[in-house]
C-alpha cells in the first residue's frame, strides 16, 4: 500500500473549479533584465553513505548549469566526472546514461540574480533498482512567486515527468520550468510528486537569489568566499545550511518495494547539507573523502569559518558570515550556536522588519519549509580563550582548572597535548576528559572553495589556522546523533581564524 491519496476525485474537483473560474487572459509577464541561465537536471536514484557507514537508498537529482563539466560521487564514493549533456526528449541517450543511478544528495545548488531569466530543464532517467517504483517527478520552486504552470505541483501545473524507460504517454519528455526572480533571498526546490515520499527520499536542493552586483553572484554562488548585500546588510561570505533527516525504514521500503506509511515516520539520521558530524567538519570514516565530497557538492560546506581580524579574508575587516538556513525536513529544528548572538535579517525571502537592526539570537527554531538569513559578526569573538591567560578573566585556582588526569595525576585543561575534537568512532574516546581551552588548529586550506590569501600567515606545515572552535548544533540533542550515537547528526562547528 504505497499511494495514500486518491487523485481522481481531486482532479474531478479541479476540473469543475477550472470550468467555472478560468477565463482567457495573459500569463505571467517575464521581463528579461539580466542573464539567461539554464540548469539541466536529471531525476534518478542512487545511494548515500551515512557518517557511521550505513548506506541508504535515495531518489534525487543530478546536473548543474548548462555547458558545465560536473563531478559526482558514485555508490562507492568514487569521484566521477562528465560533460553535462542537454536533456533530449525520448529514450535515455548515451551521454545521459552515466548519470542514471548517481543521484546527488543534496541536489545541486541553483543560483541566479534578481532580473535573470532562469530555465530548469528536467528529464526523468528512472530508477536503476528493479524493485523500486519507477515514479514520475516534478520540481517545485519553493518560495518563488511563480505562476501555476511553473509551480511544480503535478495536479495544478505542468504534469510530472514519467521515467524515460516507461512505455506510457509523456515518457522521456523534458519539462522546462521558467522564472525571473524579483526578490533576493534563500529558497529551496524539491519534487512535489508524492511529496511525503519523494522529499524524504532526498529530492531537494538549495536555491539562492542574489542582487545583480553581489560579488558572490559574480564569482560562482554560495560558499566561494565572496559576499554581497541582502536587505541592507553587507556580508563577506555566505554559507548554505540545508537541514533534513532520514527514516531508514522508508528508504528500505522504497528500495525493496515494501509498504511504509509516512505517518509512522521516525528518523534516526539528521543532516546539514547531506552530512552528519563528524563529516560536517571534514573528518570521518572511509569511504568518506572530504576533498571528493565537496567537489561533487560545490557550495555545500557546512563548516562555518570566519575571520575575527580581517587578515585571512584579505579585506582588512572581520567577516560577517551570512548563514542561509533552510529546513527541508519534516521536523522543526532548534539550531543553537555557541559563542555568538547572530542577527536574523530575513525569513522566507523577505527582510526581518519586526525588530530595528534585526533580531539577535543564539537559538533559532526553524519549521519545516522555512528559511532564515542569520548573520554572524565574527569581530565580536577572539582567536584564543582568555581562561587562565593574560589579558582576560583569570582563575584564582592554581593552574586554572583540572578536568584531565595525566599518569593518574590531575592536570590543567589548558594542556594542548590531546586533540580538540577527536573522531567519536575511533578509540580512545578522550573527549570525555574535555577539549583543550585556548588556540586550536582550524582546518581551512583543505576547502578548495574558501578564498584565502596565500601571503597571509598560517601554519604552513599543516595548512591550518590558529583559532577557536564553537559548536553549532541541533538542541534537540538526540538529533545530534547518528542512529543514537553521540556526537553526530546536525552538529558542526564555527571556527575563528585571524
Amino acid at each position: 500500500m504505497r499511494k495514500f491519496v486518491k487523485l481522481v476525485p481531486f482532479l474531478v474537483i479541479l476540473t469543475l473549479v477550472f470550468s467555472v473560474t478560468l477565463v482567457p487572459g495573459q500569463g505571467q509577464v517575464v521581463h528579461a533584465q539580466g542573464n539567461t541561465i539554464i540548469y539541466n537536471l536529471y531525476a534518478t536514484d542512487g545511494f548515500v553513505t551515512m557518517a557511521d557507514g550505513t548506506q541508504a537508498y535515495i531518489y534525487g537529482f543530478i546536473g548543474g548549469r548548462q555547458g558545465s563539466t560536473i563531478q559526482y560521487l558514485d555508490r562507492n564514493g568514487a569521484l566521477l566526472s562528465a560533460p553535462l549533456p542537454d536533456p533530449t526528449g525520448g529514450p535515455i541517450t548515451a551521454a545521459e546514461l552515466p548519470l542514471a543511478g548517481n543521484a546527488q544528495f543534496p541536489a545541486p545548488i541553483i543560483y541566479a540574480a534578481v532580473g535573470d531569466v532562469v530555465e530548469i530543464r528536467l528529464k526523468n532517467l528512472g530508477v536503476t533498482q528493479a524493485s523500486a517504483p519507477n515514479d514520475p517527478h516534478t520540481i517545485h520552486l519553493h518560495g518563488l512567486d511563480v505562476d501555476a504552470a511553473n509551480d511544480g505541483v503535478p495536479e495544478t501545473s505542468v504534469a510530472a515527468v514519467p521515467a524515460s524507460a516507461k512505455k506510457i504517454a509523456g515518457a522521456g519528455n523534458v519539462v522546462v520550468y521558467m522564472f525571473s526572480p524579483t526578490q533576493p533571498g534563500t529558497y529551496m526546490y524539491h519534487c512535489h510528486q508524492e511529496a511525503s515520499i519523494h522529499v524524504q527520499m532526498g529530492m531537494y536542493g538549495a536555491l539562492v537569489v542574489y542582487n545583480p552586483g553581489d560579488p558572490a553572484y559574480l564569482n560562482g554562488g554560495p560558499g566561494k568566499g565572496f559576499g554581497g548585500n541582502l536587505y541592507g546588510y553587507n556580508y563577506t561570505r555566505d554559507v548554505v545550511l540545508l537541514l533534513s533527516e532520514f527514516d531508514p525504514l522508508q528508504h528500505q521500503a522504497e528500495n525493496k518495494g515494501g509498504p511504509f506509511n509516512p505517518v509512522n515516520f521516525k528518523p534516526t539520521y539528521w543532516f546539514i547539507n547531506g552530512l552528519s558530524f563528524p563529516n560536517t567538519i571534514h573528518a570521518g570514516l572511509p569511504p568518506f573523502n572530504w576533498g571528493n565530497w565537496i567537489l561533487a557538492h560545490p557550495g555545500y560546506d557546512p563548516f562555518i569559518v570566519g575571520s575575527v581580524t580581517g587578515v585571512s579574508n584579505g579585506l582588512g575587516v572581520p567577516d560577517d558570515v551570512l548563514l542561509r538556513v533552510i529546513n527541508m525536513g519534516f521536523q522543526a529544528q532548534p539550531m543553537h550556536m555557541h559563542g555568538f548572538h547572530a542577527t536574523i535579517i530575513g525569513s522566507d525571502q523577505r527582510p526581518w522588519t519586526w525588530t530595528a537592526g534585526g533580531l539577535q539570537k543564539n537559538t533559532l527554531l526553524i519549521g519545516s519549509g522555512e528559511t532564515y538569513e542569520w548573520l554572524i559578526h565574527f569581530g565580536e569573538q577572539s582567536l584564543a580563550s582568555t581562561y587562565d591567560t593574560a589579558g582576560g578573566v583569570t582563575a584564582t585556582y592554581p593552574g586554572g582548572t583540572q578536568t584531565r588526569h595525566v599518569a593518574g595525576v590531575p592536570a590543567t585543561n589548558t594542556n594542548q597535548a590531546n586533540p580538540a575534537i577527536p573522531d567519536p568512532f575511533v578509540p580512545p574516546f578522550t573527549y570525555i576528559g574535555g577539549p583543550t581551552v585556548g588556540p586550536e588548529e582550524v582546518p581551512v586550506n583543505d576547502n578548495p572553495e574558501l578564498r584565502v590569501l596565500v601571503s597571509t600567515p598560517y601554519k604552513a606545515a599543516t595548512g591550518q589556522w590558529i583559532g577557536q572552535y564553537f559548536p553549532f548544533h541541533n538542541h534537540d540533542d538526540y538529533k545530534a546523533t547518528n542512529n543514537g550515537i553521540y556526537p553526530g547528526g546536525m552538529f558542526t562547528m564555527i571556527a575563528t581564524v585571524p
